[in-house]
């Protein structure tokens, strides 16, 4: 390595030493400077919003952080809270209440000038972390084995803040314009490269697709939210997700992190899917019960009635239940496997089970029964040609909607509940074969 670089990086250690520790400092001061912006903001209609505010026990930190005589002032607040909150006209004449609302003005005027003080702090903090934020980043890209450096002025600004001898700060620069050269066409080696099963090419073409939504300068914020509530028509949160994907997939392409781009972009585009199986199926929650589903054919007969034709009479009962449960649910569901670009789902209740996917339409497609001890993927290499020329041909001449009546029509839940065997539950026993 060169010398003054090693010099530069001995610099920056301990500048980034604590970043870690700044940056939940920072999270947890962000989350309280809204707070007390919102307490403010609600105070400004009136001060029962702030006596009703959700959060009492922050509004008793913020009296504790006043430091002088708080347990006094703590009780005078939750005495000033259960007169006025008790809205009682009798009472507004009295000099208590007249106090009260006295006490509520200071208050106010002090939860005010908290909010302008704290907010400085953070604001200072904010620009001590973004240096640091900086700081770290070039010592990443610096202690890489290959140095490719695509933001001149911004190194420019890092070499000035670290104060460097003139002799450094060339030496320094000499040497990465050299590195620079050296890695000057990797910009072009992605074409037809493949990084964990990803083809580059195909990141690259998502992120100009998308270079309206890149924003450098934009800290990076993580939407740490389960996918399942992700699809409960929460679309706001589901962009802010998917522009978190492609901001760090941008930034690890620019810095030539290859492998975990690839994992990000997986990440991304599994969101996409995901997101498509949530409309799919909630299409089908608005669709009348007896148009949800439809079945896959063979031979004249779904696979459905062929099983429960020659399958033993206690498995039938589960069979038909799974099916009117499939039929009447109302939640969102994560696909159990992908298959040729198709997403699966399995009914998993009993020791028979029900292999299903939704369409585009959002009908459910039922597509057969996993014998006991049958995996999926038996199944479907057993069917493979049929299940290509429907899910991958989208050749459905092979479904129909009348399986439906034959094998459902007047038969009801509480019905089948009462003539289901205990045994038929998946309990991973050791039976023979169903049929």
């Amino acid at each position: 390595m060169n010398n003054s670089l090693a010099k530069l990086l001995e610099c920056i250690e301990p500048k980034i030493a604590d970043i870690h520790a700044n940056r939940i400092e920072m999270k947890s001061l962000g989350e309280v400077v809204e707070t007390l912006k919102e307490l403010v903001e609600l105070g400004k209609k009136s001060y029962l919003e702030i006596l009703n505010y959700y959060d009492q026990d922050f509004i008793i930190r913020t009296i504790k952080i006043y430091g002088k005589k708080t347990k006094s002032l703590i009780a005078r607040y939750k005495t000033t809270r259960y007169l006025l909150k008790g809205q009682n006209s009798d009472m507004k004449d009295m000099p208590q209440y007249k106090d009260a609302l006295a006490f509520m003005d200071n208050f106010y005027t002090y939860l005010t000038n908290l909010t302008k003080k704290i907010t400085y702090e953070y604001e200072i903090k904010k620009s001590r972390l973004e240096h640091q934020e900086m700081y770290n980043k070039y010592y990443l890209l610096l202690k890489k084995e290959s140095i490719f450096i695509t933001e001149a002025d911004e190194f420019l600004k890092l070499l000035d803040w670290l104060k460097l001898s003139a002799s450094d700060k060339l030496d320094i620069l000499i040497y990465i314009n050299k590195c620079n050269i050296k890695n000057y066409n990797k910009k072009s080696e992605t074409e037809g490269v493949f990084i964990s099963n990803t083809n580059l090419t195909d990141i690259k073409k998502i992120l100009e697709k998308n270079a309206y939504l890149i924003d450098d300068n934009k800290p990076l914020e993580e939407v740490n939210v389960p996918i399942l509530l992700l699809g409960k028509a929460n679309t706001e949160i589901i962009e802010r997700k998917k522009n978190y994907y492609l901001n760090k997939i941008h930034r690890l392409f620019k810095t030539f992190e290859y492998e975990m781009a690839a994992k990000i972009y997986k990440e991304y585009t599994t969101l996409l899917d995901y997101e498509e199986e949530f409309k799919k199926q909630e299409l089908n929650h608005g669709l009348d019960k007896t148009q949800k589903l439809t079945f896959l054919m063979h031979k004249d007969m779904s696979f459905v009635r062929e099983y429960i034709l020659t399958s033993k009479p206690e498995y039938q009962g589960p069979i038909l239940k799974n099916l009117l449960d499939i039929e009447k649910e109302e939640d969102l569901m994560l696909p159990d496997y992908c298959y040729e670009g198709t997403y699966l789902y399995i009914k998993p209740e009993f020791i028979v089970k029900t292999v299903y996917t939704f369409l585009e339409n959002g009908q459910v497609l039922i597509l057969g029964i996993l014998d006991k001890k049958e995996n999926l993927r038996s199944f479907l290499y057993k069917n493979r040609d049929l299940l290509e020329e429907v899910l991958k041909e989208k050749k459905y001449d092979k479904l129909s909607q009348e399986e439906r009546n034959l094998l459902l029509k007047n038969i009801k839940i509480e019905d089948l509940v009462l003539t289901i065997n205990l045994n038929t539950l998946d309990v991973k026993m050791e039976e023979e074969n169903a049929r």
